[in-house]
């Protein structure tokens, strides 16, 4: 009996019970490399070309479901071999139905044991324990790495009635709430089983370490394990010290970061390698005071739980979802900062203040945390290293006619596609919010591709989806404006000093100039050549 399990846009797959037959349109434009007719492809051609680009592998979910369900069949037959010898508990022995499947398993792909076992422990949870997740990553919705991320995320779900829930939930909201990724998915395990969101960041912490590992002939890698915060703290540090050298340095961003974290790390002097006599570096100890002032770890969490009253989690910056017990650990730290975010005051600054261009604090923290990184796909760049960009663009003339300052036009992009809606042709965006206060954002690109996701945070602050807006703008769901591609700023725009191309050539020219010179070094001192 033939099963068609997808069809969309003139692509297909169907399975029997002896093949899977794929079948992906094509569409007009895609099989002729010339790109001599480029410029006379329509908008209709362009979306189709897009999407096909971006979504063509969406069988690979497919693909996946069905090796695990074949590995999941090999497993359940031997676990009724196994179980078969009453004499021997098939679960106490070494050799256990899991690992003897993922030994056969990973001789015949020719991996490792743990990559095998691995790869048999999904496939369990893709039948046993978030079977609605499997279906997702069946059907094209969810990508496998994705599925695999969701199995991570879920793991220690421990109770069977509460895993069930909480696989349909998710399941659920990743098929509607669009962005798919791992902090969305620790969300709403977090919102409903606290502790395994807990026991993880435990097991993180118990296993700090410091470790080096050689990379190549005189580099090698060391590898420091910490808190979160700790970890974004030293970063912080270092980058204050690295980013104090003028802009005539030779050396990359990384580059400097590494310089910098050994000076830090053996008390030694860091200095700028332009090596002009005009140079402008900003290296002086209190310069360097000033930049690690604004090193700051964000965590919204809500006041019953830190009062105790309750267990929801908090929302960190750049980190996700912690246990409301991490954010009590964090507030006790002394160099921890409480600012009470007051969501009336929130509101009453969405009233009252919608014409000024700059928000208010309140409004500012309401918005970014409630979105939790940039709003456009596929972007995970922290809310708060983010720029706040108003949707419909605010008219500095007459703000009573451009877009409002308040949480219905407002939110996190980063500098990169912040700059990209600004100068950019054709890139649109909307927030929306529909019946229920869901809050929605949408971006549409210059080829007419649309793709929507759900304000990350909403569990978090779901006062905020339910803002009676009495400004120009609608907070409905089907009026509200969309920004419209010609009110950007050209005439700001940055420029590239070089093309893309010029810069990679650029690129390859340093870095074989810098392989001669090593080749050159490495004949004076050893007579011959290291390669």
């Amino acid at each position: 009996m033939n099963m068609q399990v997808r069809e969309h846009s003139g692509s297909s797959v169907v399975v029997d019970d002896g093949s899977i037959v794929i079948r992906i349109g094509c569409p007009a434009g895609s099989t002729d490399g010339s790109g001599s007719d480029a410029a006379a492809v329509s908008r209709a051609d362009r979306a189709a070309l897009l999407t096909f680009a971006a979504r063509a592998d969406c069988y690979q979910g497919l693909v996946m479901w069905h090796r695990y369900q074949a590995v999941y069949s090999l497993y359940r037959a031997k676990q009724a071999e196994l179980e078969a010898d009453a004499s021997v508990d098939a679960y106490t022995r070494l050799f256990d139905p899991q690992c003897q499947m993922a030994a056969s398993y990973a001789t015949a792909a020719g991996v490792r044991q743990y990559a095998g076992e691995l790869f048999v422990d999904r496939a369990i949870a893709c039948f046993e324990r978030i079977p609605s997740i499997g279906r997702l990553m069946r059907d094209g919705v969810l990508t496998p790495g994705w599925f695999v991320r969701a199995v991570e995320q879920t793991a220690l779900v421990d109770d069977g009635d509460l895993l069930a829930f909480i696989d349909a939930e998710i399941a659920h909201r990743l098929a509607g709430m669009g962005g798919l990724s791992a902090s969305r998915v620790e969300s709403i395990v977090a919102e409903h089983d606290p502790d395994a969101a807990t026991l993880t960041r435990e097991q993180v912490a118990s296993s700090k370490k410091v470790s080096v590992t050689p990379v190549a002939d005189g580099v090698s890698e060391m590898v420091i394990v910490g808190s979160t915060e700790d970890a974004a703290i030293s970063l912080g540090a270092i980058n204050a010290l690295a980013d104090g050298v003028c802009p005539f340095d030779p050396r990359t961003k990384q580059a400097r970061r590494s310089d910098a974290a050994t000076a830090l790390l053996q008390q030694s002097q860091f200095t700028c390698l332009c090596e002009r006599d005009d140079c402008v570096s900003e290296l002086a100890p209190a310069q360097i005071d000033a930049r690690r002032a604004h090193v700051m770890v964000h965590v919204v969490v809500r006041k019953e739980a830190l009062d105790g009253v309750s267990q929801l989690p908090a929302y960190e910056d750049g980190v996700g979802p912690i246990s409301a017990r991490h954010a009590r650990e964090l507030v006790r730290r002394p160099d921890a900062v409480i600012r009470e975010l007051d969501l009336d005051t929130v509101i009453a600054d969405c009233m009252r203040h919608a014409g000024r261009y700059r928000p208010s604090a309140a409004v500012d923290t309401a918005v970014r945390a409630l979105f939790g990184t940039c709003t456009v796909a596929g972007c995970d760049r922290p809310a708060w290293k983010s720029d706040l960009d108003h949707v419909v663009e605010f008219d500095h003339r007459d703000p009573g006619n451009g877009g409002p300052t308040c949480v219905c036009n407002l939110n996190p992009k980063c500098r990169f596609h912040h700059g990209v809606k600004t100068h950019a042709e054709g890139w649109v965006d909307d927030q929306i919010v529909d019946a229920n206060g869901v809050i929605w954002t949408e971006v549409t690109t210059p080829d007419g591709v649309t793709v929507r996701r759900q304000a990350m945070n909403l569990w978090l602050l779901p006062e905020l989806g339910h803002i009676q807006c009495r400004h120009g703008v609608s907070f409905g769901m089907s009026d509200s404006p969309a920004t419209r591609p010609e009110n950007r700023h050209a005439e700001n725009e940055p420029e590239r000093r070089l093309t893309r191309t010029q810069a990679k050539h650029r690129y390859r020219t340093q870095r074989r100039a810098a392989n001669r010179r090593q080749r050159e070094i490495a004949t004076v001192t050893d007579g011959e050549p290291p390669f």
